[in-house]
């Protein structure tokens, strides 16, 4: 069982070091590490998606996401609209500006995200880890 806890207390310890160390990257913008994760997912659809489609991706609750979205509507960066075809959700996708941010951003994380292994971490290494990532998470949330 200790084993469980040190992989849960590392998981967070990487996960708040890695926002410390992006902070600076996503300062310019006004936007945080968190804010910048929904933007970037937003920004690889080419349709509007609904909330727990979204909360789902980046593994969250409904609610959670619901006030993110919120806002990031206030930053003028999303914008929600009714889903026609279910009266009880609601669709997001990102404004003008908000598509301009994370044309704007993106290149700088990609950056950032290579630098931190330097030459030796490949682009097949980040996504082996990505998806080992993303199998781990679905095997919590089953």
């Amino acid at each position: 069982m200790a084993s469980d806890r040190d992989l849960v207390t590392g998981v967070i310890q990487l996960a708040n070091l890695l926002n410390r160390r992006l902070a600076p990257l996503f300062e310019k913008a006004k936007v945080t590490p968190q804010q910048w994760a929904v933007l970037a997912a937003l920004g690889e659809e080419t349709a509007p998606v609904t909330l727990v489609a979204l909360a789902r991706k980046l593994a969250v609750t409904k609610q959670n996401m619901t006030g993110m979205i919120a806002r990031l509507e206030s930053l003028g960066v999303a914008e929600r609209h009714g889903d026609p075809s279910d009266l009880r959700s609601s669709r997001v996708t990102l404004t003008r500006r908000g598509r301009t941010l994370v044309e704007k951003l993106r290149p700088a994380y990609d950056e950032w995200i290579r630098s931190l292994g330097g030459n030796e971490v490949t682009e097949r290494d980040l996504q082996i880890m990505t998806r080992t990532i993303e199998r781990l998470i679905e095997k919590l949330e089953a």
